[in-house]
């Protein structure tokens, strides 16, 4: 009686552990730690590497014409950074698809003024993916055009297809 005694005292501790670690597993995270997630997530996409490249491509390019240097802006990066992957996953290249720049822009949280976006498709390096907004006379403007703020974004198709965004604002 006594080895039934044990086991059932075994199986009723097991069964309050694993109760135990059911429930703390179910415990949702303060607001808190998630929006420190949030923040991680938007700190490590604003510091991308490749978006950092762009964004100091960006500032040479315009020393290069005597026009100030752009302050990089992490709403307009997750605007830039949302568009390129959904051009890559659709396959849709286009200004107009995904809502607009300006609606992405804000849907990211933007307070500036958006004023405007560069795409391009399928660049191999950033240095190709400038000269080829250099080469488009109202890609150009923008790139060279005014605004104080500029977030960028590059993503990878399936296919190996690449796409560039650039969004800019004041």
């Amino acid at each position: 009686m006594t080895e039934l005694k044990k086991a059932l005292s075994l199986t009723l501790l097991l069964t309050l552990a694993a109760t135990l670690v059911a429930d703390d597993a179910s415990v949702k995270p303060e607001a808190k730690e998630e929006k420190a997630d949030a923040e991680v997530k938007d700190e490590f996409l604003h510091n991308h590497p490749t978006l950092v490249k762009m964004w100091n491509h960006s500032n040479v390019v315009r020393g290069q014409y005597g026009l100030a240097s752009q302050k990089l802006n992490p709403e307009l990066t997750k605007a830039a950074q949302d568009h390129a992957w959904y051009m890559a996953k659709t396959g849709q290249f286009s200004h107009s698809v995904n809502g607009g720049f300006v609606a992405r822009a804000r849907r990211h949280h933007y307070k500036g003024s958006p004023s405007g976006e560069i795409i391009l498709w399928n660049a191999k390096s950033i240095d190709s993916c400038f000269q080829g907004w250099l080469n488009s006379p109202g890609h150009r403007a923008i790139l060279l055009g005014g605004a104080r703020e500029v977030g960028y974004g590059y993503a990878v198709a399936r296919d190996g297809s690449t796409y560039w965004v650039g969004v800019y604002g004041n």
